[in-house]
Parts: C-alpha cells; sequence; structure tokens
C-alpha cells in the first residue's frame, strides 16, 4: 500500500481497530544528535507511489558487537528468527508490538553534521554561529523513520505535503534532536531548490520499489552481516542508539 492519502486510510483503521481492543500489541541515512540532512524526495506521496512505503519491524542488538537488526512483519509474523526477549515482555509473556516505520526515496545533496567525524567534512558556520560539519552526498538515498509517539514523524511528512501539494515539490530538511529514548526529528519544508542532474534524472527509473527494498533490506539476513550499507550516509558508524 502506497501514497499519503492511502497510508493515512491505513492509520486512521488502525487507530479505530486499537480503540476497540485491550490488546497490547542499504541505503538509509543514519542521523545522530545536532545532525541534519538536505534532500528532494522522489516520492510525490500520491497513491500509487512505489518510492513510499509503510512497513513494520521487530529490532534487537545482536552479535558480539551488539549492533542493531531489524526483521521485517509479515501478515502479523517476523520473517526471520528474533529473540524472545525482543517478541515478549518479561512480565506475563505478552507479544510485543513490532515498530511501524515508512521509507522512501529521496535525492541528498548535503548533511550537517553536529560534529566532525571524518576529515573530508568541510567546517562551515551556522547562521547562528555554531560550527557545523557538511558531508557532500549528492546521491539517492533511503530515508527511513519510525513513525513516532502519535504518529509525530509521519504528521510532519502529511504536513509537507499538504503544504506543497507533493513530497517532491520543495527541499526537505530532517533534523535529529537527542539520543535513544529522547530521540525527536524536525521535518519542514525549506525554500530553497534542488535539481536533479541529468545523469540522475536517469536513474529514477531504475530505483527499486520501496515494498521490494524493504523485504531485501530486513527480510532474511546473514548472522555475519554487521555492518550499514556501504552506500549509507556515514554517520552512525559508532552509534550504539537505535539509528531512527
Amino acid at each position: 500500500m502506497s501514497g499519503i492519502g492511502m497510508i493515512q486510510n491505513n492509520i486512521q483503521s488502525r487507530t479505530a481497530r486499537s480503540t476497540q481492543s485491550t490488546e497490547s500489541t542499504g541505503k538509509e541515512i543514519w542521523l545522530k544528535d545536532g545532525d541534519q540532512v538536505f534532500m528532494k524526495s522522489i516520492a510525490t506521496g500520491d497513491e500509487g507511489d512505489i518510492f513510499l512505503d509503510e512497513f513494520y519491524v521487530y529490532e534487537f542488538q545482536s552479535g558480539v558487537d551488539k549492533s542493531w537488526r531489524s526483521v521485517l512483519v509479515v501478515n502479523g509474523e517476523p520473517v526471520d528468527d528474533v529473540p524472545s526477549e525482543a517478541l515478549y515482555w518479561e512480565d506475563g509473556g505478552k507479544r510485543k508490538l513490532p515498530r511501524h516505520k515508512f521509507a522512501l526515496w529521496v535525492y541528498v545533496t548535503e548533511v550537517l553534521h553536529a560534529e566532525q567525524r571524518d576529515d573530508s567534512w568541510e567546517e562551515i558556520t551556522s547562521p547562528t554561529g555554531n560550527k557545523l560539519y557538511k558531508e557532500v552526498v549528492n546521491d539517492f538515498k533511503v530515508m527511513t523513520l519510525s513513525f513516532g509517539a502519535n504518529n509525530i514523524n509521519w504528521n510532519q511528512l502529511v504536513d509537507v505535503y499538504g503544504d506543497n501539494g507533493a513530497l517532491d515539490k520543495s527541499v526537505i530538511r530532517v533534523k535529529r534532536r537527542g539520543s535513544s529514548l529522547d530521540t525527536t526529528y524536525t521535518i519542514t519544508s525549506t525554500n530553497g531548490s534542488i535539481e536533479l542532474p541529468e545523469d540522475k534524472q536517469a536513474e529514477v527509473a531504475n530505483l527499486t520499489p520501496i515494498k521490494e527494498y524493504v523485504a531485501q533490506r530486513y527480510g532474511k539476513f546473514e548472522a555475519s552481516d554487521t555492518s550499514v550499507p556501504a552506500n549509507a550516509v556515514t554517520v552512525d558508524d559508532e552509534d550504539d542508539d537505535m539509528p531512527f
């Protein structure tokens, strides 16, 4: 299911059901506290949009390095093994709800970092006088975020869609504040514009539909696969927080 309208309908339907029940239930961009990314959405948000979709995952730490894993949920069940502590609460054995997320294809021009974690990033000064470190990207990425408490992250994206008539009509800025359970995201449209280079325009038709991308990325995984995708923006390599 895709498009702003269709996903909104899904949210409203699930909300209605939850009020009648007492049951508890690649290529991504990783941001750290203070980081912000500027991007042009390839997804429009319109009905039938293959570059935007929602999904559910169970997340847990695994391996010697305790890196975060995500396993896709299909028809209410994880498609791969998930540790029992990630599936059930300790008291009473109630099943935990998987995390509700959305993802969309975007074209990222740059990421502004609050800390310099790579010598290649250019030091700049923000309008408020703060030091930032600019990572030039100029490539297609997948923006993946949780819906957030009360759908706060999703609702901000819906506002961008409503204000502009489509997601691809303005430059979108996403900024992260905080870490772990105190993390918040601000999603806004800006007055700038991003034009895709001609060679990149030709690549849009070859981007994997988000539904397929998610199935490949969060479906079956090898236990030895501990790395963030090689072409992911390098902003969360050493973070032990959940990246989104």
